[in-house]
Order: structure tokens, then C-alpha cells, then sequence
């Protein structure tokens, strides 16, 4: 377990790729897959370095990665109401489809390199190896999309430090906005079924949800030089303040069909005001509050956010 105990301390970068597949003979597929790219992963991880899929598997390590259910070329409204009706859609095999993985930690990329690699030469040499397989079908890879300029604005690379520089350089007016755009069903699992009335599903992206489990990810992936730029108890007590406010929103409520149960959630967007002007840096404290938020709504990107995002839930970006 040397080689996990090392990625621990490996770069601080943030990947997000576009794998383009073409299915190998017509087929339907459920509208949402986010289950089966989830072990398709893993599968992949599994090939190139066991120690580290199981490793990655168990508890909190999922945070390491997000992956995205199957992207079909339809109209948005067309899919979403796929998605809510569980409506099977047909596979073209003169059409390309997308899925959408993000890595967290920088070594995971060469495995991930690797394995990709390894299936593409093995479906060159025999035509009719597949590349993935979800369910019953089986697609070939096509290309990897992996660029910071890319049409669809889902693909990129950094790492923590030029976000950190990248806040550090934003500079903020008094009542400041950001905008993020929730492309994928995203919910909060709120409560427990020890207290109360139980777990439930939060609707409605509430500041407080949102950057309190921006936090957590950080948690996750921060390396020990970083850590003491993000101020969790400044920005709770900013959130407890309502520093921090909805100003607009745009927002459906929507629903998926995992293989065993229906998952409720919202998409579209949601406006947030920053409020008070920007305060001054100091040693202890090389980000403000506003600039502290910016960072973790452009982490966003990465990490998603909300629950199951490793399945193909909480896919959000920050609007430019």
C-alpha cells in the first residue's frame, strides 16, 4: 500500500475529461447510467492498479472522482423528460455519445491514462473488443477530450495553486454575484434516520448546502501547504450571517431512476449574493470571505457537488 500512501502527497491538479463512444450495434439504454459509469471506472482503476480501485472504493475516497451518466445528442428538455419517465433511448451506432470524468487527485491520471490506453489497443487489435460496457451494451472509444477551451465547456485542467492565485486576483464591488449552473439532477442529504423525521432530499440549492459540502470536498483533497487558506469557521459564521444570500434563480424540480429506487433533485440554475464589500488580506488570511467562495465555486467544476456525485449526480460549473 506504498503506492496509495504516496498519491496522498502527489499534485494538487484537477482533470476533466470528455470520453467520445460510438455503441457497436443498435440498443436502447436507460436515460440515466450514472450507476454503470460509476464501475465502469472502477473496472478501468481495477486494470491498472487494484490496490488503488479498492483503495478509492471504500468510504469518503469516492470524493476523488465524479462521473457523469451517458450523454445522448438530444435536446435538453427532450432528455430530461427521458430521465423523469424512464423512457429507454434508442443507440445509433452512427452517432457519438459522451460520458464526463473529473479526477481530484493528480496521480489518478496516468492510471487513468493507462488503463485508457490499454482498452483502446485491445479493442484496435480485435474489432470487436469493446471498449465499455454498460449493461448490455458496449460502446468503442472514439476520442478523449481533455482541453481548457473546449465548445461544450466541460472539459478542463488546473491545479489547486492557480485557483488559489486565480481568487486571489478576483477582486469584488459591493453585492458581487455568482451563478452556478447545475447540469445534472443535484441533491443534499439532509438528517439522519437516528433523529427526527428521518433523511430526506433537499430541492432547492440553499448557500449553506452548497458551500458547507464545497468545504467538505476541499477537506478532501486539500494538501497540508493549502489548508490554511480556506477558513471553514469564517466561512460558516459568513454563512450563519447570511453574507451570503439567493438573489435569483431558474431552477426544476427533476427526478432520475437509479436501477433500484427513483432519486428526487433540482436542475437549472441559482444566483448568489455576495454582500459587504471586500475585506482586506492579511497574513493569516491571504483570501477574503468573497474570494474564499469564489475558489470553491470554481472547485465546483471538479468536484461536483451534493450527493452521489461519483454516479452521475451534482454536475455544476460557475458561469463565466
Amino acid at each position: 500500500m506504498t503506492e496509495i500512501a504516496e498519491m496522498r502527497t502527489g499534485p494538487a491538479r484537477l482533470y476533466a475529461l470528455l470520453l467520445k463512444l460510438r455503441p457497436l450495434q443498435p440498443g436502447t439504454l436507460m436515460p440515466f447510467s450514472g450507476e454503470l459509469v460509476h464501475g465502469a471506472f472502477l473496472k478501468w482503476l481495477a486494470a491498472a492498479a487494484p490496490d488503488v480501485a479498492q483503495w478509492m472504493h471504500e468510504g469518503q475516497k469516492r470524493r476523488l472522482f465524479t462521473c457523469s451518466s451517458l450523454h445522448f445528442p438530444h435536446p435538453t428538455q427532450r432528455f430530461l423528460h427521458a430521465e423523469r419517465e424512464n423512457i429507454h433511448l434508442p443507440l445509433d451506432p452512427e452517432k457519438t455519445y459522451t460520458l464526463r470524468l473529473t479526477l481530484l487527485l493528480g496521480d489518478l491520471f496516468p492510471l487513468l491514462y493507462n488503463a485508457l490506453l490499454q482498452a483502446n489497443i485491445a479493442q484496435t487489435d480485435t474489432a470487436s473488443a469493446p471498449f465499455l460496457r454498460l449493461g448490455k451494451q458496449v460502446f468503442l472509444l472514439e476520442n478523449v477530450l481533455l482541453t481548457n477551451d473546449d465548445p461544450s465547456g466541460w472539459t478542463g485542467f488546473t491545479s489547486l495553486e492557480t485557483l488559489v492565485e486565480q481568487a486571489k486576483a478576483k477582486r469584488f464591488a459591493a453585492n458581487t454575484s455568482l451563478t452556478l449552473e447545475f447540469a445534472a439532477l443535484t441533491t443534499f442529504s439532509r438528517g439522519t434516520s437516528k433523529t427526527g423525521y428521518g433523511s430526506h432530499h433537499a430541492m432547492f440549492p440553499l448557500p449553506q448546502f452548497i458551500f458547507s459540502n464545497l468545504l467538505r470536498r476541499w477537506e478532501d483533497i486539500a494538501p497540508p501547504e493549502l489548508t490554511p487558506l480556506i477558513q471553514k469557521e469564517r466561512i460558516e459564521q459568513y454563512l450563519q450571517e447570511d453574507g451570503i444570500i439567493v438573489m435569483d434563480y431558474d431552477l426544476t424540480a427533476h427526478h432520475v431512476h437509479f436501477t433500484t429506487h427513483m432519486q428526487r433533485g433540482f436542475v437549472g440554475s441559482c444566483t448568489y449574493q455576495l454582500r459587504r464589500h471586500n475585506e482586506r488580506s492579511d497574513a493569516e488570511a491571504p483570501l477574503s470571505i468573497q474570494q474564499q467562495l469564489y475558489f470553491l465555486a470554481q472547485m465546483a467544476f471538479y468536484s461536483g457537488v451534493g450527493y452521489k456525485t461519483a454516479m452521475g449526480l451534482g454536475q455544476v460549473r460557475l458561469r463565466k
